[in-house]
C-alpha cells in the first residue's frame, strides 16, 4: 500500500499538478497505468485500496463479516504515510514549482 500510494501520488503531482512537467495529453494514461499496476500487484493482498477513504469503505462494507476498524486505521495510516512521502519527494525534485510567484505590481 505504501509503495503504490507513493507512486500514484507522485505521478499525479508530476503529470497533473506541476507547472513544469504537466502533460494534459498523457496524464490520464500515466495515472491510469499506476492504478492498474498497483491494483493488480496488491489487489489480492489488501484489496488495492490506495486511498484511505476506500480502505475505510471496504472495512465498513465488511463490518458484519471479516472487516475491522483496526485494519482500516492501519491501512489508512500507511496510505497517508505514502502520500506524505510522495509530497516530500515532489518538494525535493520539483522545487521550482513550489517557489512563490513574484509579486506583480499594477501601475496606474
Amino acid at each position: 500500500e505504501f509503495v503504490f500510494t507513493f507512486l500514484l501520488c507522485y505521478v499525479v503531482l508530476s503529470v497533473a499538478v506541476s507547472a513544469k512537467t504537466s502533460n494534459p495529453t498523457m496524464s490520464g494514461l500515466a495515472i491510469g497505468s499506476c492504478l492498474t499496476c498497483g491494483v493488480n500487484a496488491i489487489g489480492a493482498v489488501s484489496g488495492g485500496a490506495l486511498n484511505p477513504a476506500v480502505a475505510v469503505g471496504i472495512a465498513a462494507g465488511h463490518r458484519f463479516g471479516d472487516g475491522s476498524l483496526e485494519a482500516a486505521i492501519a491501512f489508512s495510516a500507511v496510505e497517508l504515510a505514502g502520500a506524505a512521502a510522495a509530497a516530500g519527494a515532489f518538494a525535493v525534485t520539483h522545487a521550482v514549482d513550489l517557489e512563490p510567484a513574484g509579486e506583480k505590481v499594477i501601475e496606474a
